[in-house]
């Protein structure tokens, strides 16, 4: 790792295209200014650890097969909903929502 020292607008340059110059110092924090091509994506740190674990658990699913307990899984819950809208239909007639279901 390379460590500098800068001053408020002061600035290091990375690559030929890359200029980051400190714009103030206020306590421990320090606020800097990044000027880069549109095409290279600037992230904070954590916020690039978490794209980075998104898009392995996103590469992972793709990969991975579905496991058989899923599929069963699956056709049961087909099986059950199906049959439950069955049960559930709404009559034809409104007028025979009012009454009583004959055993």
């Amino acid at each position: 790792m390379l460590v500098l020292t800068r001053r408020i607008d002061e600035s290091l340059n990375i690559g030929g295209s890359i200029t980051i110059t400190v714009l103030s110092i206020d306590g421990d924090k320090v606020k800097i200014g990044i000027n880069a091509p549109r095409e290279i994506t600037i992230l904070r740190q954590e916020i690039y650890q978490a794209v980075q674990e998104q898009t392995k658990l996103e590469q992972w699913l793709a990969d991975k097969p579905e496991p058989e307990t899923f599929k069963g899984l699956r056709e049961l819950l087909v099986s059950n909903s199906s049959d439950a809208f069955e049960e559930t239909s709404l009559p034809s007639d409104p007028a025979d929502a009012e009454k009583p279901a004959q055993q």
